[in-house]
């Protein structure tokens, strides 16, 4: 059976199945051992017994052979006879202890190896407690209904968080529309160069300018739309992420579809926080070129929110777009303030895929 996805409470009750069976095995193991530690007492004695018999019986047979003449045959018989089956007893016995001995071994080695299993799942069902424990601390801070306890976040953090925030907007704008108005200037250059030289391929590079200049537009629409207060209180996460998505489809000419409850009792900060990671991986996952769908699935388990972002078409999980986000500090400083993780995978070599993990309690 294939372990489940790490951080999840399907991998930790994995985990102490885990922890279970091992030590439920320690204990049986434990107990054979005790067993066969008996036997191979009894059968040492026994061994030690008739290895005393059988030197009596080989110096009884030494004298017999000395002096034939003066031992009745039918002595003679029953000496070498008694001395064959101690020998052929001995000789069990001793088998019998050496697999013993082997399956001692043996037992004690799969014991180390059992306590060792144990400790290391031990030690990750710690780990998992404790990461739940500090996921706790920072969601308590989301879930606070008065406004009153959330003005006692540091100011230091506050202004950190707001020049954050600007810092992605810019790094968007610089890596977007500027990036982006940078080409057409530069195309520019080029269709003055082609109007003088070769005016016959004029026509191709404005196409190109055309197609750049649109391409900078659309992020632009996409990055303006992105800024606008949503409408989150009325409408929930899934309904305000759907119309997101709608505008997406319309910006880029792409298919989009969304699966996920339409009502959520998150609270207002915790929600915003949902909301605001799922728009930056769907907007990053149609931002690609390459994709032509991107499909969202959103789910809300007792201790967790559990969102996959697609991004499909051709090409698209060879270098995947939503990687950039595991590499952006803002966006991983988010995702630490709320205790949640992002894993980020390529299903093929046209899919790439973001699942995002968040504690809940």
């Amino acid at each position: 059976m294939p372990l489940p996805k790490p951080q999840t409470r399907e991998f930790t009750e994995r985990l102490r199945q885990i922890v279970d069976g091992c030590r439920a095995e320690l204990a049986e193991t434990g107990r054979s051992l005790q067993e066969i530690e008996l036997l191979l007492n009894q059968t040492n004695t026994e061994v030690e017994r008739l290895h005393q018999r059988e030197i009596q019986l080989t110096n009884r047979l030494r004298e017999v052979d000395a002096n034939l003449e003066a031992y009745p045959r039918a002595e003679i018989r029953d000496a070498y006879r008694s001395a064959q089956e101690v020998t052929l007893r001995l000789f069990m016995m001793r088998s019998q202890a050496e697999q013993l001995q082997e399956r001692q071994e043996s037992l004690r080695r799969y014991q180390e190896r059992l306590r060792e299993l144990l400790e290391l799942a031990e030690a990750q069902l710690e780990h998992e407690a404790e990461r739940a424990r500090s996921s706790e601390g920072r969601t308590r801070a989301l879930q606070r209904p008065d406004t009153a306890e959330l003005v006692s976040i540091p100011l230091e953090e506050l202004i950190l968080a707001e020049e954050a925030e600007r810092g992605r907007v810019g790094r968007q704008l610089v890596e977007g529309p500027a990036q982006a108005l940078s080409n057409v200037l530069l195309e520019l250059e080029i269709c003055e160069q082609l109007l003088v030289r070769r005016p016959e391929q004029l026509g191709e590079g404005l196409n190109s300018l055309r197609t750049t200049a649109a391409r900078a537009l659309l992020d632009l629409r996409r990055m303006l739309y992105e800024l606008r207060p949503a409408v989150l209180d009325e409408l929930g996460v899934t309904a305000t992420l759907r119309r997101y998505l709608t505008e997406l489809a319309r910006l880029y000419d792409i298919q989009v579809d969304l699966t996920g409850p339409e009502g959520d009792e998150l609270p207002e900060a915790a929600r915003l926080a949902l909301y605001r990671l799922l728009q930056e991986l769907a907007g990053t996952a149609a931002s690609d070129e390459r994709a032509r769908r991107v499909s969202v699935d959103l789910r809300y388990e007792p201790a967790q929110v559990t969102a996959r972002v697609e991004a499909q078409g051709p090409g698209v999980g060879q270098r995947p777009r939503l990687a950039d986000l595991s590499l952006d500090e803002g966006f991983q400083a988010r995702l630490e303030r709320l205790g949640a993780s992002l894993a980020v995978e390529s299903v093929g070599d046209d899919v790439s895929r973001a699942t995002v993990l968040i504690p809940l309690a």
